[in-house]
């Protein structure tokens, strides 16, 4: 082949190369279109999904209530399959606050309000035992109805279930239920939600290692002893609460009630004056899910205990008047420091 044929036919080749290069751009580009439509289009799927969800929750709770004729609800934190208070359960909670005022057939309470209502009626959670406080907070808000919820996660998304609660019998009178995509902030959440917490484990593991002295724990709080010594005429207590609900609960005790007693029935009341600010005269407050610790002061002046002694501890709140009793504490000394021995005589330096 001479030189000559050979150059055109690698001309002839790089054309029709072009010419193929020019042929599947449009493609490329067509495709890149559809790829970009097609995903659009998801995104709006799932997005019109999740609000026609919530639109479905909030349509079944609006028509339970009309149905019992209550146009006033108080709407609860919702909480997943453990019972806790997550940023999940809030944002579905305000989700379906904001789809029920849109709809506009009914009247929804104001968080913030509902929040301290709770609280200055001690109402930490909606059953039987707390009954009262429940009518008294609806009575303050004019809430016809409270509705709580929960939601769990599963394949298909988050199924959410939202019932309305009978204010005067704290029973559900109606519910609905629906399953919610992992779409729009949703999805954030629930990777949030998922991430590993390494802090919160090994603050866990730190916790369940620290020396318990004697412990009482029920459905809304554990109290623990920590530690009990004696120094001059004081015997002082060293105390730790957990909050184990999803509310703020206040903890308090009667002051001339909460004492140290011994296997003789000897007793050592509080300490009046340095117990002014304290656990049974003010009270704390402690939040969803956290922990504080107290402190309590007794007087032993006449006869120091000997021996072990117990706890009489009379509670005020969150439970009133129950009596919850620490046994097994022994009381150790404090260190005492003994002050320093005046110098000799051999020990003074002679004077210049």
């Amino acid at each position: 082949m001479s030189p000559r044929a050979g150059q055109y036919q690698r001309r002839e080749y790089n054309v029709g190369h072009a010419h193929c290069d020019r042929e599947w751009v449009p493609m490329i580009r067509i495709l890149s279109c559809l790829f970009l439509f097609v995903l659009w289009h998801s995104s709006s799927l799932g997005a019109s999904k999740y609000e026609d969800s919530v639109k479905e929750l909030a349509e079944g709770v609006a028509a339970e209530a009309i149905k019992m004729k209550k146009s006033r609800l108080a709407l609860l934190d919702f909480v997943d399959s453990t019972g806790e208070v997550t940023p999940i359960g809030q944002f579905l909670a305000e989700e379906l606050a904001t789809h029920l005022l849109v709809a506009g057939e009914l009247k929804v309470v104001d968080r913030k309000l509902l929040i301290a209502t709770m609280e200055k009626h001690q109402l930490t959670h909606l059953d039987t035992s707390q009954a009262k406080a429940a009518k008294k907070v609806a009575k303050a808000l004019r809430a016809d109805l409270y509705v709580t919820g929960s939601y769990l996660e599963i394949p298909e998304g988050i199924q959410v279930t939202a019932k309305l609660i009978g204010p005067y019998t704290v029973y559900p009178v109606g519910a609905s239920r629906t399953i919610v995509p992992k779409a729009g902030p949703l999805a954030a959440l629930l990777k949030q939600a998922n991430a590993p917490k390494a802090q919160n484990a090994a603050a866990t593991s730190s916790e369940s290692t620290a020396p318990v002295l004697s412990a009482h724990e029920n459905e809304l709080y554990k109290v623990s002893i920590l530690g009990i010594s004696k120094q001059d005429d004081q015997i002082g207590l060293d105390l730790l609460f957990v909050n184990r609900t999803a509310h703020p609960v206040k903890i308090g005790c009667q002051l001339l009630d909460t004492y140290l007693v011994d296997e003789q029935g000897e007793q050592w009341k509080q300490d009046v004056a340095q117990n002014r600010e304290g656990l049974c005269t003010r009270g704390m407050e402690l939040n969803p899910r956290r922990q504080q610790h107290a402190s309590l002061s007794f007087l032993a002046t006449a006869k120091p205990p000997k021996g072990p002694v117990s706890l009489h501890y009379h509670e005020t709140s969150p439970r009133p008047d129950r009596v919850i009793s620490l046994d097994g504490l022994k009381i150790e000394s404090a260190p005492v420091v003994e002050p320093d021995a005046p110098p000799t005589k051999d020990a003074i330096p002679p004077t210049p």
